[in-house]
């Protein structure tokens, strides 16, 4: 396995650039200081956003027990908005419920942490303003987020997942009997999404990103193909899920937009070997149908995106 370096290990451009010319990797770099496409406005949700840097969302571990914004969090907030960055596409990942949060630590959108975000983010806009001259052109989202299987909402050291359905290899690699929510929990889910929204918006954020990633439980039901009901099975009941929290988020917000972070493919889950190198996990041979967006025949790493984009053109 070739050990590819992290870009952030290079110290200039002309390391990077050589390194990239003695690995035959064909990757054009413009000359340093040339950012003049980057700092072009852009226009989101018929705003005017001031440049084409984006922050993406971050899941943080430094809240307050109960999900409030702690001073830790608040600091990187402002360093969001002293960076210059125009879009800050979701800001943290902010858990929909406390069982839906990824650590004891993670941010929770609710009721009892409005006020905190409020001043967070006028605080933010403040800031920026005072550095970069306007804030008019500043859009900051929020994400909205439901852990699932990888919830740890109580200890980081104990997992209580909340999944969509049963995975033969992930129950098996994380030893852990999850929750099979029931389509009556659903609708209690989507409807903590919508509540969600309203103090995102009450708060002033300019909208909410819907977060459908890394197997949490909105893009987990993505492959509910073994799954019975209205929430599992046909690419239609595997997608209900999500169009029914954006369905709740319009009701109760109708003029706050809605965007979302999606994983646009699957593949086998992995294992360490006893090498301490990744492998795909050992399975019975034959197709494999949980991975949204891959070939389906368990024998390649190959997306197959037809479901992935029609999903993204019902969104």
């Amino acid at each position: 396995m070739n050990p590819y370096r992290k870009i952030a290990s290079f110290p200039d451009q002309g390391a990077l650039r050589s390194y990239l010319t003695g690995n035959s990797i064909d990757l054009p770099l413009a000359d340093a200081g040339r950012v003049e496409s980057l700092s072009r406005p852009a226009t989101v949700y018929g705003r005017r956003v001031g440049n084409r840097w984006a922050l993406l969302p971050m899941e943080g571990w430094d809240c307050l027990e109960d999900g409030t914004p702690s001073a830790f969090t608040r600091r990187r907030w402002l360093r969001f908005a002293r960076s210059g960055a125009k879009l800050l596409f979701g800001t943290e990942a902010g858990a929909i419920a406390h069982e839906a949060r990824s650590n004891p630590y993670q941010l929770l959108v609710a009721r009892h942490t409005l006020p905190a975000l409020r001043r967070v983010l006028a605080d933010m806009r403040r800031l920026h303003a005072e550095l970069h001259g306007s804030a008019d052109d500043l859009v900051v989202g929020l994400q909205l987020t439901h852990s699932g299987r990888f919830a740890h909402p109580n200890r980081s050291d104990r997992l209580e997942p909340v999944v969509a359905y049963r995975h033969p290899l992930l129950d098996r690699k994380f030893g852990v009997k999850p929750h099979v929510v029931t389509d009556a929990e659903v609708g209690a889910i989507t409807d903590a999404y919508a509540e969600a929204a309203r103090v995102a918006r009450e708060a002033g954020f300019d909208f909410v990103d819907l977060k459908c990633a890394h197997g949490y439980l909105g893009h987990e039901f993505l492959s509910a193909v073994d799954r019975p009901g209205p929430y599992g099975g046909s690419f239609e009941n595997r997608t209900r899920f999500l169009r029914e929290a954006a369905a709740k988020i319009r009701e109760a917000c109708p003029d706050l937009p809605i965007a979302m972070r999606l994983s646009i493919f699957d593949i086998v889950p992995f294992e360490k070997g006893p090498d301490g190198i990744g492998r795909p996990m050992e399975r019975a041979p034959g197709p494999y149908p949980y991975a949204f967006g891959g070939s389906g025949d368990g024998l390649t790493m190959d997306p197959d995106l037809r479901e992935p984009a029609a999903f993204v053109r019902l969104m």
